[in-house]
């Protein structure tokens, strides 16, 4: 049968609603009343039992939202003044409907329904033509959605196979029928290159066929093989510029460094220009610590990696017995490992990538941003290595500019912003991955097209690393996620110029993400045995197929009718070319192909052997018997036709000159001073339990931070850490690119150098985004100028760019193009215990300025700048700096301000100051009293206790200062910092003190713990888990032994098996704990709803009651909390006593994800794992979470709290429990942050402590472990 679902949100949960009515009642000539929203489920060939369960559990929580009946929804739509459906175009990876469907398997195996999601909004009053169109803007992106059709209820048409295009007159084309042949295709290469084709077709003495059309340029784009930065430049004029001198001398370095290297037979090129300094300085043996290869996944450097930072970890490697397994094989073991003392270093790699996503991002923001994060993680992925850091930058025009002030074919940019933070942030909080270091910068270029760009850091131990070279016989296997339409063009679209119709046509070049796939590789790499059988890899980026596979050896043959599909349809050209997120390409011998496959099925991963290696020169693709492309490997290899271009350097057309802002207050309110609180916050940044210092420092979480800092991924911990910063100026940029690519490094190195690190340690890595180039010389010299820029900066510092990105394709239209823009980023190593602070920890402390002063001509005083780090450097290696920031464009005053902020600080300063100034390079730091600081250091002032500033003639508190700085984001990224009201004395007044008697009897005996058996943890990994390394470090650092189960459900019989699996492993598990994540991304519309429902089948349901009842203890965090409420465990212990109005996890208040540190108060003790504590006792703990709202009737909270039930509650400074935010960062009823079943042996809780190890987010003052871990791990041990 075929049938509609529709689901709307209780009254009590319609906050979406209130806040979409608010959003569409600011648009030109809207006004509402009201606003319905009803998610849509369209279901086809279901079992009335298919549409009993989806109904029941799987797209409607009962307890959160209203079933509408078929006649209800007919109801609504005959009576409503206006509505809108929405749903995803055809072939969109749609991650509601995969996820229902799912579940639904889950709970159905043998169903074979297909699922399609909508959105419906219902509107009231009646609007005018004008308001339709703009609520219509508003609620769909062409690029990814369409409006659906209410009268309609049939399932999407994925299209036939369209037949492959013949060329049969394509040799004798002239030129006019080429340049229309190129025209009519849309292709990104040009006449030259086509040109090239014919030749060697007719060489061949034959046509191409239109899949060796489509190949070759997608091979030859500008984002596949950098054409423009492999452009020959035979002429540099430098005439014009006011740079000329200092232009001619880089010139004259850069032809010099091309002699010592013997470089002079290369042709010059922007490519050259960028790298010369990485050979120069593995010439001279500066830099001798990069990784060399064929095989380039990112930017790669041998470290020493200490072991162990004085966190007892049991047995991570090698026992041989319960270390780690997939499913109790007694083999698999984690290679992360440590046994919590120091030992000698061991060597790795340490891998780091920058990627932009500028084209997808512009026209489908959440998408685009999303797969941003997604490509960067899969480079270094590829090289086998786990990512652990990222750091985003993002370029916007002014997002408060009013929403009717759009260009033609143009998002709003606030949409845009939004959008791709939600995109962004969604994709790394799914995956697991700590994004550190967030910035927006604003400049009225990027309304041409928006920058975003993302950074990460991963390491793997060099023994992992097999670098080898393809063999014929070899068999290369492709993994992860299925082809379809979506992606599309995706590399020869990111290489064009938008225009006003973008909007409107380039909708297949954009995919959807699908982080839950993604996990699944990093897990699959991570083992050792795994990546030990890796000869070669490649993750499948814009080029699909052909790039990803056609890159790994020199020859191949490739069989795309073995390619896994997303649907039926597809042709070979099709297949060839889509863009494919989340999947890899790797190369195997031929020996380890069964094995590695079938270590690929424990992951939950597909994988099927796609091609052979062979030995004939060429690059052949066949579907089926069909032979569709056969090219010689030195024809693809030529990158197209050889490109020249003449360059002149002039000084760019002038803008307004960036006026200095008038007072700090002034500096404050600036794009460069504001504070971007609101957007940071939804980033997850203390997954992987590795963050050294929390994106914003200080008690009150107020000073941002100059630098991403994250211990490596070693388990058991490590002191060892890395170090990325940024620099970019846009005001800069505006006037000189030339001073602009010098600053990069300046600011980056000044950041670095703040944050602890040594920047003569340094490796860099590069991004740069330009105005579309053509053939125009001055635009030519535009990038060269800042190249040069960048050349000189690396030369003076001994620094230099191993890897980076380029995208040249920043224009829109034929007058609008981004600034240019060369961002560099930066990457050291350090000791953790080293790390600096930019919050400034108390009263009474000095603070100093190491200035800089540019040269008369504006350039970077490098030897000043050089003694500066230096003597900083050694300052902090001697323990004396409590605070340090680089001073950011903003000025010192607003610079100080950051710093104070963060514990409520004030700052008297010196009367002679220029507080506004921006001095880039320069670096601010406080020491006590009485300290020797450098001599070219100049005294700033004293901070205060007062929260009062002064800066010279203008005197304002920090707080006021605060809101100036959080102003000009808030009405697009709201503070998360609503007002809450009184709560009743029966949830603030904490339970009378217990017996020693009484508390044993409850919690067990915690006296010291008999050695003996290691208690066992049994942690289930579900599809969209992402924490369930933190939770096994946790444990084991408390003495137990851990292992991990993948719940499987790539097809029926193997669900059906690891459900056994489960239930049999129970039996030898003292401790069952679901970790964090987002199940199936917290779709469909509602948190954990795939792991509630595994827990709900009566087989789980039973043998979980029953490990309980025989004394186990189960644990859930953050997604695991969420799946024990949803299933009834917690509050009751029991799933059949859940009814509608049980206590429920919703969206949290402000409908965003907030990630920071909560303060929380012990409320009960009853409990194994609370057993320690005392009844008032408050934690740090890490909050990361978009659903962790815990809603409980006033009944029902009564009587949790009159039983000891509920376990924590969020805490304002005076430690009372409260509804306010950021304290209560989700609006818990009851500021309830975990609760206990009635025997307490069921823990449930939104906060992270086991995110935390000592030595983590040590910019949050206070902050120790909150072991229940520990306590759980004594209560068994002395039961056993």
């Amino acid at each position: 049968m075929d049938a509609r679902l529709a689901v709307r949100r209780k009254p009590q949960f319609r906050d979406e609603e209130r806040a979409l009515l608010a959003t569409l009642n600011n648009l030109s000539g809207v006004q509402l009343d009201s606003v319905q929203i009803l998610n849509l489920y369209d279901v086809f060939s279901a079992s009335e039992s298919d549409i009993e369960s989806l109904s029941a559990s799987i797209v409607c929580d009962d307890r959160v939202d209203d079933r509408i009946t078929s006649e209800e929804l007919t109801e609504i739509l005959n009576s409503a003044s206006g509505f809108l459906a929405v749903e995803p175009l055809p072939g969109q990876y749609d991650q509601r409907a995969d996820a229902a469907n799912q579940a639904l398997r889950l709970v159905q195996p043998e169903t074979e329904a297909s699922i399609y999601s909508a959105v419906l909004y219902v509107f009231e009053p009646a609007q005018s033509d004008e308001a339709r169109a703009a609520i219509r803007s508003f609620l769909i992106n062409p690029v990814e959605a369409g409006e659906k059709d209410m009268k309609v209820l049939q399932a999407p048409a994925t299209g036939s196979v369209e037949p492959l295009r013949q060329y049969p007159g394509f040799n004798e084309l002239d030129e006019a029928g080429l340049e229309a042949l190129l025209a009519e295709r849309g292709m990104a290469m040009n006449l030259a290159d086509l040109e090239t084709i014919q030749e060697y077709f007719r060489e061949e003495g034959r046509t191409p066929t239109d899949v060796e059309l489509s190949v070759l340029d997608t091979y030859w784009s500008d984002h596949c093989r950098h054409t423009t930065f492999n452009t020959e430049l035979t002429d540099i004029a430098n005439e014009g510029s006011r740079f000329k001198d200092q232009l001619a001398r880089a010139l004259r370095r850069y032809d010099e460094l091309r002699e010592t290297n013997g470089r002079t037979h290369k042709p010059r090129t922007l490519m050259d220009m960028g790298t010369i300094m990485g050979r120069e300085l593995r010439r001279t043996g500066v830099m001798d610590d990069q990784e060399v290869s064929e095989e380039i996944n990112a930017c790669s450097v041998y470290v020493d990696v200490s072991r162990g930072d004085g966190e007892r970890s049991d047995a991570l490697h090698g026992d041989g017995e319960r270390s780690d397994v997939l499913h109790g094989d007694g083999e698999r073991s984690d290679v992360l490992h440590g046994d919590g003392e120091r030992s000698e270093p061991s060597p790795w790699l340490l891998m780091f990538k920058n990627e932009t996503h500028n084209h997808p991002t512009e026209i489908e923001p959440f998408g685009g941003a999303s797969t941003c994060l997604g490509g960067a993680i899969r480079d270094p992925l590829s090289g086998r290595s786990w990512v652990y850091q990222a750091l985003r930058l993002s370029g916007a025009g002014d997002i408060n500019t009013p929403r009717e002030e759009t260009l033609e074919g143009k998002l709003p940019q606030a949409d845009i912003s939004a959008r791709a933070t939600a995109g962004y942030s969604s994709y790394g909080n799914q995956i697991g991955l700590a994004t550190t270091n967030v910035r927006e910068f604003v400049h009225p270029g990027y309304v041409a097209k928006r920058m975003e760009l993302g950074a990460v850091v991963a390491a793997a131990p060099v023994e992992n690393v097999k670098r080898l070279e393809p063999a014929h016989g070899d068999v290369v296997i492709i993994l992860g996620g299925r082809t379809g339409r979506d992606g599309i063009g995706g590399a020869t679209g990111s290489s064009k110029a938008h225009n006003d119709t973008s909007l409107a046509t380039s909708g297949a070049e954009v995919q959807k993400g699908n982080p839950v796939n993604e996990r699944k590789i990093q897990r699959l790499f991570r083992n050792p045995e795994v990546a030990q059988m890796i000869v070669r890899c490649n993750d499948f980026g814009a080029g699909g197929v052909a790039v990803a596979v056609g890159e790994l050896a020199d020859s191949l043959d490739i069989h795309l009718e073995r390619v896994p599909l997303k649907y039926a349809g597809l042709n070979a050209r099709e297949i060839a070319i889509s863009e494919s997120q989340e999947r890899m390409a790797v190369v195997v011998r031929a020996e380890n192909a069964g094995r590695f496959i079938e270590l690929a099925e424990t992951e939950n991963l597909e994988a099927t052997q796609l091609a052979e290696v062979t030995d004939s020169g060429r690059l052949r693709m066949f579907n089926g018997e069909d032979l569709v492309l056969d090219l010689s490997r030195a024809f693809i290899d030529t990158n197209g036709a050889a490109r020249s271009q003449s360059v002149s350097l002039v000084d760019a057309p002038m803008e307004a000159p960036h006026a200095a802002p008038a007072s700090v207050a002034e500096a404050l309110a600036s794009p460069a001073g504001g504070s971007q609180e609101g957007m940071v916050e939804q980033f997850d940044s203390t997954v992987g339990r590795s963050t050294v210092l929390m994106p914003f420092g200080g008690k009150r979480q107020k000073t941002f931070e100059m630098a991403s800092i994250q211990s490596l991924p070693v388990a058991g911990g490590t002191p060892t850490s890395s170090v990325m910063t940024y620099g970019y100026s846009p005001e800069l940029a505006s006037e000189s690119p030339f001073l602009m690519g010098a600053y990069s490094v300046v600011e980056a190195l000044a950041r670095l150098t703040a944050a602890g690190a040594d920047a003569t340690t340094a490796w860099l890595t590069v991004q740069e985004y330009f105005q579309r180039l053509d053939q125009e010389p001055e635009r030519w010299g535009e990038v060269t100028q800042a190249i040069l820029g960048l050349l000189e900066a690396q030369d003076a510092f001994q620094v230099a760019a191993i890897g980076g990105k380029d995208s040249m394709s920043g224009t829109y239209g034929d007058g609008l193009h981004v600034p240019p823009t060369l961002v560099t980023f930066a990457v050291a190593v350090i000791d953790k215990a080293d790390a600096i602070s930019a919050a400034i920890p108390d009263a009474g402390l000095s603070l100093y300025l190491l200035p800089h002063t540019p040269l008369e001509s504006g350039e970077p005083d490098y030897e000043a700048l050089r003694t500066n780090f230096a003597d900083f450097t050694a300052l902090a290696a001697r323990g004396e700096v409590r605070a340090a920031s680089a001073v950011t464009q903003a000025g010192i005053g607003a610079t100080i301000v950051n710093m104070v902020a963060g514990n409520g600080l004030g700052f008297t300063g010196s009367a002679d100051i220029s507080w506004v100034e921006a001095h880039l390079g320069g670096i601010v730091f406080a020491v006590s009293e009485g300290v020797t600081v450098p001599e070219s250091a100049r005294l700033l002032g004293q901070t205060t206790n007062d929260g009062e500033l002064s800066f010279g003639a203008e005197h304002l508190s920090v707080d006021k200062a605060l809101d100036i700085a959080e102003e000009r984001y808030r009405s697009v990224f709201p503070l998360n910092d609503a007002a809450g009201e009184d709560l009743p004395d029966f949830a603030t007044k904490l339970p009378e003190a217990q017996s020693p008697a009484e508390a044993t009897a409850v919690s067990g005996d915690h006296s010291d713990a008999a050695e003996g058996t290691a208690p066992h943890v049994l942690l289930p990994v579900f599809p969209g888990t992402n924490s369930e390394y933190d939770m096994s470090e946790a444990f084991r650092a408390a003495g137990a032994t851990t292992e991990f189960l993948v719940i499987r459900n790539l097809t029926p019989q193997m669900l059906e098996e690891d459900t056994q699996v489960f239930i049999d492993k129970l039996g030898t598990a003292d401790i069952l704990a679901f970790s964090g994540g987002f199940s199936l991304g917290d779709e469909p519309d509602g948190s954990a709803k795939f792991m509630a429902a595994f827990l709900r089948t009566p087989e789980v349901a039973q043998a979980v009651s029953s490990f309980v009842a025989g004394d186990g203890l189960v644990l859930g965090i953050c997604n695991g909390f969420q799946a024990l409420v949803k299933s009834g465990f917690l509050p009751y212990g029991d799933p059949s006593k859940l009814t509608e109005t049980s206590p429920t996890l919703a969206h949290n208040r402000q409908l965003r994800h907030v990630s920071r540190i909560a303060t929380t108060r012990v409320a009960s003790v009853d409990s194994p794992w609370l057993a320690t504590f005392t009844p008032g006792q408050t934690h740090l703990v890490p909050v990361s979470h978009g659903e962790g709202r815990f809603v409980v009737s006033e009944e029902d909270a009564k009587q949790l709290f009159a039983h000891h039930q509920v376990a924590f509650q969020y805490v304002d400074e005076n430690e009372i429990p409260t509804m306010e935010a950021p304290a209560n960062p989700n609006g818990s009823s009851y500021a309830i942050e975990g609760i206990i079943s009635p025997d307490g042996r069921i823990l449930g809780k939104m906060g992270h402590p086991e995110r935390f190890r000592p030595g983590l987010m040590k910019n949050i003052p206070g902050i120790y472990s909150q072991d229940i871990f520990l306590n759980a791990v004594t209560y068994c041990k002395n039961r056993k």
